[in-house]
């Protein structure tokens, strides 16, 4: 977690100085692919691990971790566990997010609609910033251009690999990343305050209506 903090006041004097560099994902990272499977994903309670799956990353590119299916996760070879600071980026379907996967304690693969993305170097680039630039609106188009296929869409390695990412001064990827935690933190708790208002809507109508 961030420790770093700024007022909202400051942000924008705080990009001014910093001096930005480009380079494609390829050469600041290494991209793979998801754990293999043969078929569908079968849930198993004796499994020993568990499975992210498209479906269990929403629109905010945030991952459920509670919804996430338990099996036996088997191959050629131990699996490649998840861990913290992994990248995965969803390759098929209409939405190509990028989530970050945080310190878990579980054991966790990704399904092979996924790829994995890992920073080669952590203490000048940070995840958090490279997934929120690779869900902007900019590489988002880059990524809808290039998808490929009729009925199941889906983005190439290689594709991937050429996306043209921007990486600045690890002060300015640090504030860019607390502010749009923050960001995500207000709509959650908007989305709750609207959620309950709707609740409470419904139980006057209710009890007007019965």
């Amino acid at each position: 977690m961030l420790t770093f903090h700024c007022s909202s006041s400051t942000i924008c004097a705080s990009l001014e100085w910093c001096k930005d560099v480009k380079a494609t994902l390829q050469q600041i990272a290494e991209i793979k692919a998801g754990h293999p499977f043969r078929g569908s994903i079968a849930e198993s309670r004796e499994g020993n691990g568990y499975v992210i799956q498209l479906r269990d990353v929403d629109r905010d590119a945030q991952i459920n971790w509670q919804a996430l299916v338990r099996a036996d996760i088997s191959g050629r070879k131990q699996p490649d566990w998840l861990k913290r600071g992994n990248i995965i980026f969803s390759a098929r379907g209409s939405r190509n997010l990028a989530s970050v996967v945080p310190d878990i304690d579980i054991s966790v693969v990704c399904s092979p609609h996924f790829f994995i993305i890992d920073l080669k170097d952590r203490e000048d680039v940070l995840p958090e910033f490279i997934a929120w630039q690779l869900n902007q609106t900019q590489l988002q188009k880059y990524f809808q251009q290039s998808a490929e296929g009729s009925v199941h869409v889906s983005i190439r390695k290689a594709v991937l690999e050429q996306a043209q990412i921007v990486i600045p001064p690890i002060e300015k990827q640090m504030i860019i990343v607390e502010l749009v935690s923050r960001v995500l933190k207000e709509k959650k708790s908007l989305e709750k305050l609207i959620e309950l208002r709707r609740l409470e809507t419904d139980a006057v109508a209710k009890d007007i209506l019965k």
